[in-house]
């Protein structure tokens, strides 16, 4: 059996971590063990318990801020005690301290990924970052992205050209995402939205998704539409300040914070439009579930461009007017399903465009495996 050790922020249900669990869930675990330590020292994800059940071991490691020796410690201890054929972390630039930990214990195969295409920071910040990917491009044997703009932003030009970086597309899962009309229906009955225009967001309530933003937005939409209610899917260290701008501005009664979700599948069933503000991302997996979905997104221009699959997703300034968003949601929201395709129709084509969470999956388990053989071939693979 191959042994890979995932290191990333948390396992609350969204982003890299859902990406990472649709990935395993869709592989052979009798050849493919996937082990994950977890950089934040907070409350259990509500994934780790799923991962625990198809035989994952996950590791939460102590805080860098009041412990960093002790981190490192016990970084070192997973790696020695663990046998693995592999690391792989999703961490960006940070990457370099397990990468450079993982070499010197002798895990012959290390993987560093990139999951943005942009980052919200100055000169100073960059050149930092910078720093820290060369180390982490040194110590890493491949580097992957989740798309073309993440392999160029984080590994450079130079790496792409010569073959370095590999692309491991935020795939979905086609069948769970695809439209369900009984599923709007009873998504509806339960939420209490029937006959009401539904926009919604999902993401970790985090300054990167710029939600102050999105509440700005949807106070102009309610001028607009006094049928809109908004949803805000997720959670985060901006729950409380974000609660309070909603009250502050007068559209609380409009507005669900609806806190991290299992059955976002099911919600954004009930959702008319998407939106997704972000100063930055990579390839977001959700705004691919939302197309799979066949729901029109509005999202910011931060995003890379490769992000439209189908022609459901249109870009705007994430710093612009809030009235410029809320008119192109309202116009959105104005033409109603019936003047576009059947949204059922969407699924077929994201699976076309490569995203298909079972023919991905099989290509990394190939992926993964592939470097086992070769291990066992020159005898040096550490078990």
């Amino acid at each position: 059996m191959v042994k890979i050790l995932h290191e990333l922020a948390y396992l609350d249900g969204g982003g890299v971590a859902r990406l990472l669990y649709d990935y395993y869930a869709h592989m052979d675990r009798a050849r493919i063990r996937f082990d994950f330590m977890i950089l934040d020292d907070g409350g259990e994800g509500i994934l780790e318990k799923p991962l625990r059940e198809m035989g994952c071991r996950i590791f939460r490691l102590p805080s860098l801020r009041k412990d960093p020796a002790r981190r490192l410690r016990r970084m070192k201890e997973i790696l020695l005690e663990g046998g693995y054929d592999a690391v792989h972390s999703h961490i960006a630039d940070r990457s370099c301290i397990l990468l450079s930990m993982a070499k010197r214990c002798g895990v012959r195969h290390r993987f560093a990924h990139s999951h943005i295409a942009r980052e919200d920071c100055g000169r100073v910040k960059r050149a930092v970052n910078l720093v820290f990917l060369r180390r982490a491009r040194s110590a890493a044997t491949q580097l992957f992205a989740c798309g073309e703009d993440a392999g160029l932003y984080m590994w450079g030009k130079r790496a792409m050209e010569r073959g370095r970086v590999r692309i491991m597309r935020n795939a979905v899962s086609i069948d769970r995402f695809r439209y369900d009309p009984a599923a709007r229906r009873e998504a509806a009955r339960e939420l209490g939205l029937e006959g009401r225009h539904v926009v919604g967001i999902v993401g970790r309530l985090e300054h990167q998704k710029n939600h102050a933003f999105l509440l700005d937005v949807f106070a102009k939409l309610r001028d607009l539409d006094r049928d809109a209610v908004l949803l805000v899917i997720g959670g985060g260290s901006l729950a409380d300040s974000l609660e309070e701008k909603a009250r502050q501005t007068g559209i609380l009664p409009q507005v669900r914070f609806l806190g991290v979700r299992s059955d976002v599948d099911r919600l954004l069933n009930v959702l008319d439009v998407f939106v997704l503000p972000s100063f930055y991302e990579g390839l977001p997996v959700v705004l691919v579930e939302a197309q799979a979905n066949g729901l029109p997104a509005v999202a910011s221009d931060a995003i890379t461009r490769e992000m439209a699959v189908t022609d459901l997703v249109r870009f705007l300034p994430c710093n612009t007017d809030p009235a410029r968003w809320a008119q192109e949601i309202a116009r959105i929201l104005a033409d109603g399903p019936g003047t576009a395709r059947p949204r059922e129709s969407y699924a077929g084509e994201i699976a076309r465009a490569g995203y298909d969470i079972v023919k991905e999956s099989r290509r990394m388990q190939r992926f993964y495996l592939s470097r086992l053989d070769e291990a066992e071939e020159t005898g040096k693979g550490k078990r």
